[in-house]
């Protein structure tokens, strides 16, 4: 029985740390920290690649965002690979570029023959970008203007291997996009706070600045960020996190597209996880050791370790037992919830902390319910790992 309950506290903590306690630590952790000195003047030529399919409604806005970074024109260039979109993206695309003089940055594009995915399309850019450093986006998101300004400076520092910057989401006001906000919120706080004590966990899709040399793309991986990550970070470079450099995206508004999202996202970890698994079972920095362990590695198996308490309170049979590690339990984790909303109120500086923190009190079953949605999915996409049920081709997320 003494081991039973042994487990069953193991499991309590580490689910506990998973969803509470480490971001409660990275929250400390950006608190404590002083905001970074950068070289504005430092000004390298960046290429920004954009992968591109089926975004005809989009690209044109796309592109005249893209125009118009508070960067100098001269110093960047916007390559656009078009995968082989059934509508009408390529000519769009191809009208539009042709609309720009040259007082405004180069526009290259590229059409792929046909559709192999992301990572496939970024690998074409790459080969024709004229920069040292690329920045890869998507086409149906949108950038503050200071983006280029605020990530670049960071690579004056031959240490730092790459920068990623801050995901928002532009429907917040939806009851699922409510909740991811949140969501998104943590993974900011986190990703500051491990920026500061080593390197960010992962960057967005939507937004990652990276030195050419250090990155071979592979085409037959999920996540391709993910991988670049992992890839710099082996070779002994900081990641750093630019909560400045923002990005938007509207995030999905029914349960079947946030499955389909997050599914292909977690299928990513977990092939990213089994291809460097030699990094992580023979750690050699706090990456490896602590910072990844705890914001990817206990996400993704934290629904057997959820399970696994079941398994538990049903070996033990012991009401008593199971009582008092249940109360335990949620009373551990509504503390240290507590605490954390404070100290997000903090860093992200919300005015009115009172009406703030009645707000997430309401908006607790949304939060619930999206936490139980994302436990189901994940073991969907352990499911479809296990019976290779992917594909490395993103879906478009219609809703």
């Amino acid at each position: 029985m003494n081991i039973v309950i042994f487990l069953l506290y193991l499991t309590s903590v580490l689910l506990i740390w998973q969803f509470i306690g480490y971001p409660l630590f990275m929250a400390i952790i950006t608190l404590k920290s002083k905001k970074k000195d950068k070289d504005y003047d430092y000004k390298p030529f960046v290429s920004i690649i954009v992968p591109t399919y089926n975004e005809e409604k989009n690209i044109k806005d796309r592109l005249q965002n893209l125009l118009e970074l508070d960067y100098p024109k001269e110093k960047y260039e916007v390559i656009f690979v078009e995968s082989g979109s059934t509508d009408k993206t390529y000519s769009v695309l191809d009208s539009a570029i042709k609309e720009y003089t040259d007082i405004y940055p180069k526009i290259k594009l590229i059409k792929e023959d046909k559709r192999r995915g992301k990572a496939s399309a970024i690998i074409l850019g790459k080969k024709d970008s004229k920069a040292d450093i690329i920045l890869v986006t998507d086409s149906n998101s949108i950038f503050e203007k200071n983006v280029l300004k605020e990530m670049m400076p960071y690579f004056k520092d031959e240490k730092v291997g790459a920068v990623g910057g801050r995901y928002m989401i532009l429907n917040p006001e939806n009851r699922l996009t409510s909740a991811e906000s949140f969501y998104w919120d943590m993974e900011y706080i986190m990703r500051k706070g491990e920026s500061l004590l080593d390197s960010a966990c992962l960057f967005h899709g939507e937004i990652n600045a990276w030195r050419k040399e250090l990155v071979k793309i592979d085409d037959s991986i999920v996540s391709e960020d993910l991988d670049t990550v992992i890839q710099i970070r082996k070779s002994g470079y900081k990641i750093e996190y630019e909560p400045e450099a923002i990005v938007y995206e509207k995030a999905a508004t029914t349960p079947a597209d946030q499955i389909k999202q997050r599914k292909r996202n977690t299928i990513g970890t977990i092939k990213c996880i089994f291809k460097h698994w030699k990094y992580f079972l023979f750690p050699k920095d706090l990456y490896s050791l602590f910072i990844f362990p705890s914001h990817k590695t206990l996400t993704i198996i934290s629904p057997f370790l959820l399970l696994f308490i079941l398994i538990l309170y049903l070996i033990s049979r012991n009401i008593k037992i199971i009582t008092i590690n249940f109360i335990t339990t949620i009373t551990l984790f509504l503390l240290l919830l507590s605490i954390l909303i404070f100290l997000k109120s903090k860093i992200i500086k919300d005015i009115n902390i009172q009406k703030n923190f009645a707000s997430f009190i309401l908006s607790i079953p949304k939060i619930v319910y999206y936490v139980l949605l994302n436990e189901y999915l994940l073991l969907l996409a352990w499911r479809d790992f296990v019976l290779k049920r992917y594909s490395v081709l993103w879906e478009k997320i219609e809703s």
